[in-house]
C-alpha cells in the first residue's frame, strides 16, 4: 500500500494529524495497535483546556517569557480547533463549553494563585483570580480560565476516524508495527501488510521502534501514574476543577449512561515507586463522598502518562537528522490541549510550513537533559 504519510497510533495526536493532513489533500494511514481511543486518550477525563494547574508563572520564572508565551498560544488553539472541528463535522462527542479552575484551600497558596492568574493574564489567556468557587466545599481562592471546554474523548475520536477514513485513506485496527524504516523510501511493517509512504508520524508515547529511539527518548521523558474513580452524585455541578494541594484533586462532573458522576482524580506518583492501588483508589473514593456528594463508585481506572523534563511536550523530527520521520509525546496529563497542538505542529512540519511553536516543542533541546536533577528531586519528595 502507498500512501503519503503513515501515522502510527490512533489517539489524539494521530487521528487530528490525519484529519488536519487529509484536510490538506494528503493520503493517510493511521495504524493502531489496539483500537481506536484504545490508548491513553480514550482514558482520559475529558477536559479540553489551557490552564494545567499552576504552570505559566513556573515556565517564565524557569524558561522565559517566550516559552510560557508559546505554551500558551498552543493550548489556547489547540481548545478552540477542538471546537471548530466539533461543530464542523458535527462530532457528537457531548462537547461543552465550561470553565476551568484551580482551586485551593490552603492559606499559603493563596499568593501563588494570585501570581499564577496574573501571569496567565499578561500571556493572553482567559484568566481571573477569584475567591470563590461553584464548588460545593469551602475554598478560599481560584485561578478560574473562562471558555474552556469538556467532551467525551472516545465519541470525540471515532468522529475524527469517520473523516479519514476513506477516500483514498485510512484508520487501520488492531495493526501492532513491528518495523520502521525513514529516510527517502519509508515504509512501516505490520504483521500482514507493509505501508510505504514519504513522511511518518509517530504519536503512540515512547517510540517503540526503532530501538534507538526508544532508547533515546526514555531520557527526554519520564512516566507518571494517575488513578481516577467515577461515582454517582445527586448534587448538580458546573465548571472543571484541579487543585495543587496535598489533599485536594481534579474534579470533573460527567453523564455515564444518563447518570449523574463525578470523576475524581490524583494520586499520581513516579512510576516505578511502588504503591498500593487499592488504597490510592478508596483516597479518591473517600474524597468524593465527603466533598461531593458520591454515593456509588461506578468505575476506576489508572492511566501512565509521560511528561518531558523540562515540562514542554516533544513534537518535531525523531532524530535531530530525521527529515521524514516525526515524533509526538510528553503531554504531561494534559493530552486533550497539549496532543491537539501538536497535531498542528505535525501538520505544519509535514507541508514543509514554518510553524512558529516548532522550536520550542523540538525535541531534542539540551534543556531536556539538564532538568533531569530537578524533576528526580521533586518526585523524591513528593513520593515521601
Amino acid at each position: 500500500m502507498n500512501v503519503d504519510i503513515v501515522i502510527i497510533g490512533a489517539g489524539i495526536t494521530g487521528l487530528t494529524s490525519a484529519y488536519l493532513l487529509k484536510k490538506s489533500g494528503y493520503k493517510v494511514a493511521v495504524l493502531e495497535k489496539h483500537t481506536v481511543g484504545g490508548g491513553t486518550t480514550g482514558r482520559t477525563t475529558g477536559k479540553v483546556t489551557s490552564q494545567h494547574n499552576l504552570v505559566y508563572d513556573d515556565l517564565k520564572k524557569r524558561l522565559g517569557v517566550e516559552v510560557a508565551q508559546i505554551y500558551a498560544q498552543a493550548n489556547q488553539a489547540a481548545v478552540e480547533l477542538v471546537a471548530s472541528i466539533v461543530k464542523q463535522e458535527k462530532i457528537d462527542c457531548e462537547w461543552q463549553r465550561q470553565d476551568n479552575y484551580v482551586y485551593t484551600d490552603d492559606p499559603e497558596a493563596i499568593e501563588l494563585l494570585k501570581q499564577e492568574a496574573k501571569t496567565a493574564t499578561a500571556l493572553g489567556l482567559p484568566a481571573s483570580f477569584e475567591k470563590t468557587t461553584p464548588l460545593p466545599f469551602k475554598t478560599l481562592a481560584s485561578v478560574k480560565f473562562s471558555g474552556q471546554s469538556k467532551i467525551n474523548s472516545q465519541k470525540y475520536l471515532l468522529g475524527l476516524a469517520k473523516y479519514v477514513n476513506g477516500n483514498g485513506s485510512y484508520v487501520f485496527e488492531n495493526s501492532t508495527v513491528k518495523r520502521i524504516r525513514g529516510g527517502k523510501a519509508c515504509y512501516v511493517k505490520t504483521k500482514k501488510a507493509k505501508v510505504h509512504a514519504k513522511q511518518i508520524i509517530i504519536a503512540s508515547n515512547v517510540p517503540t521502534f526503532p530501538l534507538l529511539a526508544r532508547g533515546t527518548y526514555c531520557l527526554f521523558e519520564y512516566p507518571v501514574e494517575s488513578y481516577i474513580v467515577a461515582g454517582i452524585t445527586t448534587k448538580k455541578l458546573d465548571g472543571m476543577y484541579i487543585s495543587p494541594d496535598k489533599n485536594n484533586y481534579s474534579i470533573l462532573p460527567a453523564e455515564i449512561d444518563g447518570v449523574r458522576h463525578i470523576l475524581i482524580g490524583g494520586e499520581g506518583h513516579f512510576s516505578g515507586f511502588r504503591f498500593n492501588r487499592k488504597k490510592k483508589f478508596q483516597k479518591l473514593a473517600d474524597y468524593a463522598e465527603k466533598h461531593l456528594g458520591v454515593t456509588k463508585i461506578t468505575h476506576k481506572w489508572s492511566d501512565r502518562d509521560y511528561l518531558g523534563y523540562d515540562g514542554i511536550p516533544l513534537v518535531g523530527p525523531l532524530y535531530p537528522w530525521s527529515k521524514n520521520v516525526f515524533v509526538a509525546t510528553a503531554f504531561k496529563k494534559w493530552g486533550l490541549s497539549n496532543g491537539t497542538a501538536a497535531a498542528m505542529i505535525l501538520k505544519d512540519l509535514a507541508l514543509r510550513e514554518n510553524n512558529r511553536w516548532s522550536s520550542t516543542y523540538y525535541p531534542h533541546r539540551p534543556r531536556l537533559i539538564t532538568s533531569i536533577p530537578r524533576v528526580v528531586l521533586e518526585n523524591i519528595k513528593g513520593n515521601r
